[in-house]
């Protein structure tokens, strides 16, 4: 028996996610498997205009565009054969001759009608070619013989009711149509993927659907590329999220930033220079680390496939060593007077971004290759560029772990200061205790981090066991005790008077909370649960209070 595929979609706009997961890739398997003898893909234009007759504009648009989404998704003209169905006038005269056949109660029965009226809120208004969709549908499968039909679950009625009308022809007018077989996704989770409504399935006239060309238009293929890789692991189910998009967008947004700042300095920079290890700094022996590192873990990671943790390792080094760290150590030698200074950091700033986009490239190709192309390179272009594979010869475990330290330091002192509103502008004087012996010496050999990235005015290193700084602010890292000063930090008029004005609005709350338990009446009718939660909030009130005035006691204390 001669087996043929006809299936088709709708052109009312691109085809989307929900399409590629419910029915195309299955479409796409069915055609390579050798197993059929003919194979038909419709564009159904006239069923499109059941339900967009007062918009033909955009049923002839996306005619072409479901063409292009077909071959995009790898349906081979070699191997089938790609239609319109206004093209073919017998379908309309089978649909006539089916119409005799089925009763308008049947229809109205059909679970996909009554879901696609209510979706559409037809109410009363239902178009009659809409209505008639499904014996339209039995004409296209049953005109070409088709005896299997790929679709998603919600077309099982659809196949059903074209069984139905098969049925009745042929006991009427003898054996002549072929009964056909529906072909639903072989992968159970994807028979039906609901919209991002989470209510109906996704669907273009719904507009709860994900269409990739729209995503792209918004946030760039890049963007939504890298989404689709990272935050997730092989075998298990992802959300998807236009949140999740927009933040790939601003990494993308991040990296091209970085990519530009590195470009507008390097002014006389000279290609052929290769710093001494000596030459290097803390700072740069870090990042240098840290990049092999990455280049190792990325690398072993695509090996075994395991393309979200690839992903990740790049965008933490990216974003938060890269651009967040490196970058800010080095304005100062960029923007500083000596020569030799800001040549090493130039070549270790291009360097590192330059293998820190072939290490992207895999998942962000477009932004990689533009960047990479106005970086010094060697080659046409970076997809075919060598693999970065870790140096031996920059290799610094020792001042990596040393960096981090002081890192560590640094981020508490931001944190401390953000804690207490101080104003950006407000130098600190910070006092450290390294609990070990090279970590002293690193940080009397590095204050300029600290007066960099912690806005300080003054870095002393105290010997472990010594008196601790008085009126100020404590915080224990690795290997470190760190004390940030807070005379002269904090505006003490202005935040006492922000205290006061708090303290009455918590002494009104307390009086009034205290009133109502004290009241005999509420607690005689009034629920236990109710009582017990009014007593929390009591209680809530009372510690704030009592944070209040020892915040204003130490205010006093440091005026």
């Amino acid at each position: 028996m001669t087996k043929i595929i006809l299936t088709g979609d709708r052109p009312t706009g691109h085809l989307h996610v929900g399409h590629f997961v419910g029915s195309l890739q299955e479409r796409v398997l069915l055609q390579n498997s050798g197993k059929f003898d003919e194979i038909y893909f419709m564009i159904a234009d006239a069923q499109a205009l059941t339900d967009n007759a007062e918009n033909p504009e955009k049923v002839r648009q996306n005619v072409l565009q479901v063409a292009l989404d077909y071959l995009a998704v790898g349906i081979d003209p070699q191997k089938a054969t790609i239609f319109i169905q206004s093209l073919i006038p017998e379908l309309f005269e089978l649909s006539t001759y089916y119409m005799d056949l089925v009763t308008v109660a049947r229809v109205q029965r059909n679970p996909t009608v009554k879901a696609e009226i209510q979706q559409k809120n037809f109410e009363a208004s239902v178009p009659l070619g809409f209505f008639c969709y499904p014996v339209s549908q039995a004409a296209d499968i049953t005109a070409f013989h088709a005896t299997h039909v790929p679709v998603g679950e919600d077309q099982k009625p659809m196949l059903e009711q074209c069984r139905e009308i098969v049925h009745k022809f042929n006991s009427v007018y003898g054996e002549t149509l072929t009964e056909p077989d529906i072909v639903l996704p072989s992968n159970k989770a994807c028979l039906r993927l609901p919209g991002l409504d989470g209510k109906a399935k996704m669907s273009k006239s719904l507009g709860n659907g994900i269409d990739p060309l729209e995503v792209i238009d918004q946030y760039g293929a890049d963007a939504l590329r890298f989404t689709l890789v990272t935050g997730n692991t092989p075998g298990n189910d992802m959300r998807f999220y236009f949140e999740k998009v927009e933040g790939n967008r601003n990494y993308a947004n991040k990296v091209w930033n970085a990519a530009k700042f590195v470009l507008m300095n390097l002014e006389d920079y000279d290609p052929s220079f290769v710093p001494s290890r000596e030459e290097l700094t803390l700072a740069d022996r870090w990042i240098l680390e840290t990049l092999a590192r990455t280049e190792e873990s990325v690398s072993a990671n695509l090996d075994k496939y395991e393309l979200g943790e690839a992903a990740g390792s790049i965008y933490e080094f990216s974003w938060n060593d890269f651009c967040d760290w490196y970058i800010e150590t080095a304005k100062a030698r960029l923007y500083g007077d000596q020569a030799e200074d800001k040549k090493v950091a130039q070549y270790v700033l291009v360097y590192t971004l330059t293998r820190m986009l072939a290490l992207l490239h895999p998942f962000m190709p477009f932004i990689t290759e533009h960047i990479w192309q106005h970086l010094p390179h060697e080659g046409k272009t970076l997809a075919r560029a060598s693999w970065p594979c870790p140096d031996g010869d920059l290799r610094f475990p020792q001042e990596k772990e040393q960096m981090e330290r002081l890192m560590d330091a640094i981020k508490a002192v931001r944190n401390m200061r953000a804690e207490e509103h101080v104003n950006p502008g407000k130098l600190c004087r910070i006092h450290l205790v390294p609990l070990r012996g090279d970590l002293g010496e690193c940080a009397e050999t590095h204050k300029i981090y600290f007066e960099k990235l912690a806005h300080a005015e003054s870095v002393d290193i105290l010997p472990e066991g010594a008196p601790k700084p008085e009126n100020a602010l404590a915080s224990v890292v690795s290997g470190m005790e760190v004390y940030m000063e807070l005379k002269g930090l904090i505006d003490t008029v202005k935040e006492n008077a922000r205290l006061m004005k708090e303290q009455e609005t918590v002494k009104k709350e307390i009086d009034r909370l205290a009133k109502k338990l004290g009241n005999p009446k509420f607690l005689e009718k009034a629920p236990a649960d109710v009582v017990e939660k009014e007593k929390a909030k009591l209680a809530v009130q009372e510690e704030k209070m009592k944070s209040v005035q020892e915040r204003m006691k130490f205010l006093a204390e440091l005026a």
